[in-house]
């Protein structure tokens, strides 16, 4: 008896086991497939961005966010048919896009 109770508590103990295992590989292979996606979703918001060189996270979303909120202020000055955006707010100029001044 005591040998047959031994045998089926480290039955119970290594398939407990066995089941954190397959938990945890299941948890580490999800975990890595959502830091992929994240990682796709930054490179691709960094495309989106002029002249976007950040490498961290936080500072490529706070790039982003200056960005969009030039661009909000663009359209807000567009629609009130103001042509002056980048003389009335000087940093502006970072996010607008260069022209050519001439044939040459």
């Amino acid at each position: 008896d005591i040998d047959f109770e031994s045998a089926e508590a480290k039955k119970n103990v290594s398939g407990s086991s066995t089941k954190r295992s397959r938990a945890a590989e299941v948890h580490n292979l999800s975990e890595r497939r959502r830091r992929d996606r994240i990682n796709e979703k930054m490179k691709a918001l960094q495309e989106l961005i002029p002249r976007s060189n950040k490498s961290d996270k936080a500072s490529m979303l706070d790039e982003a966010i200056e960005y969009l909120k030039s661009l909000q202020l663009q359209v807000q000055m567009m629609s009130m048919g103001c042509g002056m955006v980048p003389m009335m707010f000087p940093g502006i100029q970072q996010y607008m896009p260069t022209i050519g001044m001439g044939m040459g």
